[in-house]
């Protein structure tokens, strides 16, 4: 790379850069004022060469037949070296003094010059002419019927190559006179501005002076000169940087004794509880973090207990031993957040309080899962125990009740009990999965059998509603690295999810495609859909989108839970789109596994994430 350009060679360019521009625009502007004058004026005088060829026609002038009235034309515009046209009414040509047979001639009624004679006093017109071969002036003015003379219009039309001479002089005496004035500039710019380097030279010892710590430095210019306010400047620099230095580094150890080791967003308040500073943690909490220097918590956060919390601390007089102010306040309607407000003890410094916002949005998050675990374990145990115990209960008040009483409340009491038994065996399994104490080694496991045997175990329930598969994985065998069993089970949830939700005689699409290394899948149904604000939660346990989905019978709510935790022991990801590809009604589940073995997965363990 070359050296940069200096300032003086900038300044050199730049303002020739201005002078060329300003030079070329004001040429530009005026020859396009004089080309316009030009041809205006070139314009006017075939105007009034027409009126006299119209005086001379319309004033006594009597013809005997159309033959007269063609030489006529001829005559008058061989004298003037111009060609004379007239035309009747409708675009027949009658007379023309270039063309003697005029039957060669089209009809001139769309002709630009004679359509505006139609409508004005006269029309004009400057365009290309197939009978000369060349550009014309033309000008045209409306006649009325007078003997033989039928109505129509009368046009002339003048070369316009003389227009176009006077334009190139015209052209290359701006170019000579710009090129002159602009050579002239150059020159006497660059004398110019050969004598500024002197003052800046100087100017620029004294800065580097003061940058190597030399505040003595002064710098000495007559009032008169153009850079004697910049002088006065740097002296006036030089003499304050001292007393800055020593309070910059003040200030500097100050706030590093408050951010140090802090990784929660620290903002400093100044006595007047505006915003002071702030740490690269408190700008990543908030939107132009940079802009909020200076203003209030209010006009940074919305949070008017955050405000008053603030405005309290900093008029509270600090006494040694308190408490910090402490609040919980939620951000961007997501995050979580602990606010301690420490009110500082060195006011003199114009200092107000330190806040501190320590993020809890993960074990607000956790908590709530807990909660709703809780809850929702509760509630499918309780349902089945409750019918369980409802028959039973009815049984014994009974006594002896009718045989088929009895097989139909065992059976009630059984198939609630079966489904006590399958939440069960789906937790421990869930528990197996997230503690990794039983991990399978992954293996090459051909992905259409996993979902041959899969469909196998959901025949019985796609046959009620008439549900049939469309499986697009190729037959001959699609390779995935992980365990049999636990892909069939991933298969037979998504297929049996689908059934369950999914519209009666529809069939469900399972397909797939390569990225990056990975194989994912998609089952697809054309059921309601799963709205998105639902899609982000529906692999937590029990979770359901809505009342109408836990009146399934047969389902615990841990499928997709359990179907989580096995994609991702492997390596792979699991996600929903809905609606379907393409704006289509319905839900696509996704699942990634690889196509290779993870050999540092298999050191290390499978990892939940």
């Amino acid at each position: 790379m070359g050296q940069s350009l200096s300032f003086r060679a900038r300044l050199l360019y730049l303002f020739w850069a201005i002078l060329i521009l300003m030079l070329l625009l004001l040429s530009w502007y005026h020859y396009r004022l004089l080309t316009a004058e030009t041809i205006e004026t070139a314009r006017k005088t075939t105007v009034s060469e027409l009126n006299h060829f119209h005086w001379l026609l319309t004033a006594d002038k009597e013809f005997k037949d159309p033959e007269e009235l063609r030489n006529w034309v001829t005559a008058a515009a061989a004298k003037m070296d111009l060609r004379l046209t007239y035309v009747a009414e409708g675009g027949r040509v009658i007379a023309d003094s270039l063309v003697s047979d005029l039957s060669i001639l089209d009809n001139h009624a769309t002709r630009p010059e004679i359509v505006q004679a139609q409508t004005e006093e006269i029309g004009s017109s400057i365009r290309y002419s197939r009978v000369s071969e060349e550009q014309e002036i033309y000008a045209a003015r409306k006649i009325r019927a007078r003997g033989i003379l039928p109505a129509g219009t009368l046009r002339i039309a003048t070369p316009y190559a003389s227009v176009t001479k006077t334009l190139e002089a015209l052209w290359n005496s701006f170019i000579f006179v710009t090129g002159m004035v602009l050579a002239a500039m150059i020159v006497l710019s660059y004398i110019l501005t050969r004598q500024l380097r002197e003052p800046i030279n100087t100017l620029i010892h004294a800065a580097g002076a003061i940058g190597d710590g030399n505040f003595s430095r002064r710098t000495h210019f007559d009032p008169d000169e153009e850079f004697y306010p910049l002088a006065e400047a740097i002296n006036d620099m030089s003499e304050n940087i001292e007393e800055h230095i020593q309070f910059i580094t003040e200030q500097k150890k100050q706030l590093e004794a408050v951010f140090d080791g802090m990784q929660e967003g620290v903002m400093v308040l100044d006595a007047r509880g505006k915003i002071r500073s702030f740490n690269r943690a408190f700008s990543e909490l908030i939107s132009n973090a940079a802009q909020s220097l200076g203003r209030r918590p209010l006009e940074v956060i919305m949070s008017l207990e955050l405000q008053e919390a603030c405005d309290h601390a900093i008029s509270t007089p600090p006494t040694e031993g308190a408490n910090p102010h402490s609040l919980e306040i939620v951000l961007g309607g997501t995050r979580t957040y602990t606010v301690n407000i420490v009110n500082l003890q060195d006011r003199q410094r114009g200092m107000g309080a330190v806040v501190v916002f320590h993020d809890i949005s993960e074990l607000k998050r956790l908590e709530t899962i807990r909660q709703d675990f809780v809850a929702n374990v509760s509630h499918e145990l309780r349902t089945p125990l409750t019918s369980v115990k409802g028959y039973a209960e009815t049984l014994l008040a009974e006594g002896q009740p009718a045989p088929a009483t009895l097989s139909s409340f065992l059976q009630i009491i059984l198939r609630n009990t079966n489904h006590m038994v399958q939440i069960v065996d789906d937790l421990l399994q869930l528990a197996r999965l997230e503690s990794r104490q039983h991990k399978p080694r992954p293996v090459p496991v051909n992905a259409h059998t996993a979902l041959v045997n899969a469909w196998k175990a959901c025949v019985p329930l796609a046959e009620t509603k008439q549900v049939t598969l469309d499986n697009l994985l190729p037959a001959e065998g699609l390779m995935v690295f992980a365990d049999v069993d636990q892909l069939t089970q991933v298969f037979r949830n998504l297929v049996e999810n689908a059934i369950r939700y999914g519209p009666a005689a529809k069939p469900i699409t399972v397909s797939h495609r390569i990225e990056e290394g990975k194989i994912v899948f998609a089952v697809s149904d054309e059921g309601p859909g799963i709205p998105k604000q639902h899609q982000q939660r529906i692999f937590e346990r029990f979770y359901r989108v809505d009342k109408h989905r836990s009146t399934h019978p047969g389902s615990t709510g841990l499928g997709l839970a359990i179907c989580r935790h096995i994609v991702k022991n492997y390596g792979g990801a699991i996600w929903v789109q809905s609606p379907n590809p393409e704006g289509k009604a319905g839900a696509t589940f996704f699942f990634s596994l690889p196509v290779e073995a993870d050999e540092e997965a298999d050191e290390n363990g499978l990892l939940e994430v």
